[in-house]
């Protein structure tokens, strides 16, 4: 039984990191067509009409926040990073964009030093040394051109640990539904304002699209949750990344990229030291369960 048990856990965090790569290669696919704010717009409003009934079935529960200021923070810098995190995706490798990504958390624990004076010791910098050294193989400065997406997917990965440390902080005081609705609420009227200035009309097709963006997203943060409910981050944090194996499939097949061993190599540098960094946290208190490394699109 027991054994059926992590088998499933297996089944749900490597769909979790399935439906994670298909909400991302949407938005690669819709940014031949439209502009960057305009998929950022509708991605919020599909987010916020699929978790309306949710809401309201729950007599408005998610509505109650017990520090508002800081929803409309994590908000406001969640859309430059949505924008930096989309328009990355239009102009890079899908397989590349998905190895970038892994480096949010090497960011977050350099935020998590300086904004929450956590202690830093050798075996935590000797990690982020080696995290770093693994985003330098993938973008090889002098040795191939610098992409552009790769500088905005960094970027956007610098500016979301901002989000994920406030995330953090709210979990404390505020529950998962709530934060993401509000994220939803405060953010689809921002992309709107900005989407104005960009607007486009979307057909049919790009409308399904949306609506699939949207499925596949929550579908990504349930198999998550769900995981993290029936195991532990050790056996949990490995899985995701799978999410690369799925970028490097949904590439080759859908938008016809070849894999690159660079890519692979620094992807591999960089997560082993995130998964250090990531148990080092977990456990320094023993017994914890709780992670510390979401997938941005779970959190998006």
């Amino acid at each position: 039984m027991q054994s059926n048990k992590y088998l499933y856990v297996v089944f749900l965090a490597t769909s979790a990191t399935m439906f994670g790569a298909l909400m991302a290669s949407s938005v690669k696919f819709l940014t031949t067509d439209l502009h960057p704010i305009i998929i950022c717009f509708y991605r919020c409003l599909m987010g916020l009409i699929f978790i309306t009934p949710w809401v309201i079935k729950n007599n408005f529960k998610a509505l109650r926040s017990n520090n508002l200021k800081l929803q409309i923070s994590r908000s406001v810098i969640n859309v430059f990073s949505m924008i930096c995190w989309f328009s990355a995706i239009g102009l890079m490798h899908f397989e590349k964009a998905a190895a970038l990504g892994f480096s949010t958390p090497l960011f977050t624990t350099i935020l998590a030093i300086i904004l929450l004076k956590e202690k830093i010791r050798f075996h935590r910098t000797a990690a982020l040394i080696i995290g770093f050294i693994g985003i330098i193989v993938i973008i090889r400065p002098g040795l191939v051109p610098f992409e552009i997406g790769a500088g905005l997917l960094l970027l956007s990965a610098f500016t979301f640990s901002f989000v994920l440390i406030i995330v953090k902080k709210l979990s404390s005081i505020d529950k998962s539904q709530t934060i993401i609705f509000y994220h939803l609420l405060f953010s689809t009227p921002i992309f709107f304002i900005l989407s104005l200035f960009y607007w486009q009309d979307i057909n049919l097709n790009q409308l399904l699209i949306f609506a699939f963006m949207g499925a596949t997203g929550l579908l990504s943060h349930w198999c998550l949750a769900q995981a993290f409910k029936l195991s532990d981050t050790t056996f949990v944090m490995p899985l995701q990344f799978t999410k690369l194996i799925w970028a490097s499939l949904i590439g080759l097949f859908i938008f016809s990229e070849q894999p690159d061993l660079w890519t692979w190599f620094g992807a591999i540098v960089i997560f082993i030291s995130v998964v250090y960094i990531t148990y080092r946290e977990a456990f320094k208190k023993k017994g914890t369960k709780k992670p510390i490394q979401v997938d941005r699109a779970i959190i998006n």
